[in-house]
C-alpha cells in the first residue's frame, strides 16, 4: 500500500487573525479563526469556552448588581472576556504562522 500524506494548505496568519477579530466583535467568537486554519477541535473548544466566560461574567455582574444595588462598580470585569478573546486571536495568529501556540487543546 502506498503511504498517504496529509497535505495541509498553509493559511495566511494575517487573514486568520482578521477573521478572528471580526468574528470577535460580531459574534463574540474569535475562535472561528481556528476553523479557517483547519483546527476544528480547538475551534469548538475555545468557541464554547469563550461564550462560557462571557456568560459567567454577565451573570456575576447582574448578581452583584442585584445584591448590592450598585452594578456599574463592577464594569471593569467586562475586560476579562475581552482579554480572553484577544488571547485566542493571538493564538490563532501564532498557529497560522506555524509557531508554537500558547493556549492548550482542552
Amino acid at each position: 500500500m502506498a503511504d498517504k500524506k496529509l497535505v495541509v494548505e498553509k493559511k495566511d496568519p494575517g487573514i486568520a487573525a482578521l477573521i478572528s477579530v471580526v468574528c470577535m466583535f460580531i459574534l463574540g467568537a474569535p475562535a472561528v479563526g481556528y476553523f479557517y486554519i483547519g483546527d476544528v477541535k480547538k475551534g469548538i473548544e475555545y468557541l464554547i469556552a469563550g461564550w462560557v466566560v462571557a456568560i459567567g461574567v454577565l451573570i456575576a455582574y447582574v448578581a452583584v448588581g442585584m445584591l448590592t444595588g450598585v452594578g456599574l462598580c463592577c464594569f471593569p470585569v467586562f475586560i476579562v472576556p475581552l482579554i480572553f478573546d484577544l488571547l485566542i486571536v493571538w493564538d490563532v495568529y501564532l498557529q497560522a504562522k506555524g509557531e508554537p501556540t500558547k493556549l492548550p487543546v482542552i
